[in-house]
């Protein structure tokens, strides 16, 4: 045993001392870290899967801590992939959550990573730093709460063919996107807000596209030529269009480099669909394209032939390529008057002084647009968006020849006007197709992809800057690009359609190439709820049901129904949300037309029903 001496004694103490202020330190540290742990701004995300093919999406959820008393509403995430943005921007809930439908374009390995940053009060976009939004741009530096990365494997795939059949599939698309493009977006498109000179986003398009059926795209130069009586005029509009056009050019020749089937290009020039530009201009614009693209071997192949020539395609509502036209039949729709912005007399001078339309290189097709009104389809022009159910169809050498299928129109006064069609669920779409497979025409236009932007409030056109064209809301409004179903558009909707129009396209397709396996396809309007009844009203398309069923939180109300509408009473219903679901009976489809993901048809037949919630007030 140790003997213990006054020096022992003494270095025992002062140890004792030195335990004791170490033990103060590290309690003070860790008290200081766990008051910085609790009070930390912490984002996970994590992804529903780890490997996915070339151009499909995967889900990643997001889940955010704050500070107690901070509002998880007031914080935006920002997707990051490979550190750089992609994705929708989307605001958390109420719980800290908010979930990213992702699709991947290029396979290899994909880093993915999300960023907080508070969002700005009544700003429906979230924040007004379009750098943070706009896709493509790297992450930050440094601001922000920064999640975990998650690694995922994109793998590349066979993709399909086209389809060769005779017929045009034709997607009406615009690529003049970029950063001040977005102030009206009616929603948010996945890839996130996106500028046209984006190598991952047309990519993605593209794939898609092949995915559809889609065979053809019409990329629009309408809007480029006001006013010009010679192309060397051009402004700065279109020589982004120009740009833009060779870069999506570039893109296309790259993927078909990969093996992959592209869509062929057609150009929509413009003639008339403003101030109207002369012959002169659009001549020279034809010989211009001829030379810098047709002729250009790095894209050849790429353009659409059409009765042996590349085909172009020129939009024209005011009818100056036609002598047989009139001013009168412009002018029936008041906001091609407007637009126009010449008097009757100066423009039918302005028609009576133009040449021919040079057809040397190219085979011309005018096109206009509400041909219910203006009748133009019988001097033989195509649509951009006719104005009502039954899209005209427009023959050439007494065939039908183009048709324009929508998921909704506006008609002469504009989306707010009492002839305007809503989506309706999808059977706007699905009657507009109809007339397609009726007439089976060769061209038929899908109306249309991107155009995500309209004249906001207070400046529509009209008198009373209330006639609102282009997109105006979710409902109002004619995308078919999946979009978030969360994210906020300028008008105040909360998410969008998701995958619902495209998949649906890819269906409509389908059936009419004739779909060996036989398949329905039901769409049901949004109830209409009255004090006392509630109106329901749907839509098929493919193989007729024999009947439909009608339930309401999974008890039957109506099994044997023979028309495609009933009415309930709302009174039988207690107040709350119901669940609604309309069955077709005595058929099944391939496609389930996910919001969630691009459908793969699939293999076994499945049940036709749609199911809707239903709200009952007191």
């Amino acid at each position: 045993m140790k003997m213990i001496t006054m020096k022992d004694s003494q270095s025992n103490k002062k140890l004792s001392i030195l335990h004791i202020v170490v033990s103060c330190v590290i309690i003070l540290a860790c008290s200081a870290w766990s008051e910085r742990v609790i009070g930390a701004e912490v984002l996970t995300i994590k992804s529903n899967i780890s490997t996915v093919q070339m151009g499909h999406s995967i889900q990643v959820t997001a889940h955010l801590e704050l500070k107690p008393g901070v509002s998880l509403r007031n914080y935006l995430l920002l997707p990051y992939v490979n550190n750089r943005r992609w994705g929708s921007q989307e605001r958390t809930d109420k719980n800290g959550n908010a979930t990213f439908l992702l699709p991947l374009p290029n396979p290899g390995d994909e880093h993915i990573q999300v960023m907080g940053v508070k969002a700005e009060p009544h700003n429906w976009m979230g924040i007004s730093d379009m750098d943070l939004l706009v896709v493509g741009n790297l992450m930050p530096t440094k601001g922000g709460v920064r999640s975990n990365e998650i690694d995922i494997k994109v793998l590349r795939r066979q993709m399909p063919k086209l389809p060769n059949d005779g017929h045009l599939y034709c997607i009406q698309y615009e690529n003049w996107f970029g950063k001040s493009s977005w102030n009206t977006a009616e929603a948010v498109p996945l890839i996130g807000f996106y500028d046209s000179h984006n190598e991952d986003v047309i990519r993605q398009h593209i794939l898609w596209f092949v995915d559809t059926g889609i065979n053809s795209i019409m990329l629009d130069w309408s809007n480029h030529l006001w006013g010009d009586t010679s192309w060397n005029q051009r402004g700065e509009g279109a020589r982004t269009i120009i740009s833009n056009t060779t870069f999506f050019l570039g893109v296309l020749a790259k993927m078909r480099d990969e093996g992959i089937d592209v869509p062929k290009v057609i150009l929509m020039s413009g003639l008339s669909n403003g101030p109207p530009a002369t012959m002169n201009a659009l001549n020279e614009e034809l010989d211009w394209i001829y030379k810098n693209y047709i002729l250009n071997p790095r894209f050849k192949g790429l353009f659409q032939i059409y009765d042996g020539k590349p085909l172009m395609i020129v939009l024209d509502t005011g009818i100056i390529g036609n002598k047989k036209g009139t001013t009168e039949s412009a002018f029936r729709v008041p906001f091609f008057k407007e637009t126009l912005a010449l008097s009757k007399s100066k423009l039918d001078a302005f028609r009576a002084a133009q040449g021919p339309v040079n057809d040397t290189h190219f085979t011309i097709r005018f096109m206009s647009s509400q041909n219910q009104l203006t009748e133009h389809n019988q001097l033989g022009y195509w649509s951009w968006m006719d104005g009502q159910i039954n899209p005209l169809v427009t023959y050439y050498n007494g065939k039908p020849e183009a048709i324009t299928v929508t998921p909704s129109f506006f008609g002469a006064e504009g989306w707010t006007a009492h002839d305007a069609y809503g989506r309706l669920g999808g059977t706007t779409y699905i009657e507009t197709f109809k007339d397609a497979l009726k007439y089976r025409p060769r061209v038929i236009f899908l109306h249309q992809f991107n155009e995500f932007t309209g004249q906001s409030k207070g400046h529509g056109y009209g008198k009373n800057k209330d006639c609102f064209l282009d997109e105006y809301n979710v409902e109002l409004s004619d995308d078919i690009e999946p979009v978030s179903l969360t994210a906020e558009g300028y008008r105040g909707d909360k998410g969008g359609w998701g995958f619902y129009y495209l998949n649906l396209t890819h269906a409509l397709i389908n059936i009419f190439r004739g779909d060996p396996k036989g398949t329905t396809i039901l769409a049901v309007q949004a109830p209409k709820i009255s004090r006392d009844y509630i109106k329901l009203k749907w839509s098929y398309i493919g193989v007729p049901p024999k009947s439909y069923s009608l339930s309401i939180d999974n008890i039957i109300v109506h099994k044997n129904l023979k028309k495609a509408k009933y009415e309930i009473s709302a009174k039988d219903l207690t107040m709350g949300v119901h669940t609604l679901t309309i069955k077709a009976n005595g058929v099944s489809t391939h496609y389930a037309l996910s919001e969630k993901e691009f459908d793969v048809p699939t293999e076994s037949s499945i049940p036709v029903s749609v199911s809707q919630s239903l709200y009952i007030k007191n």
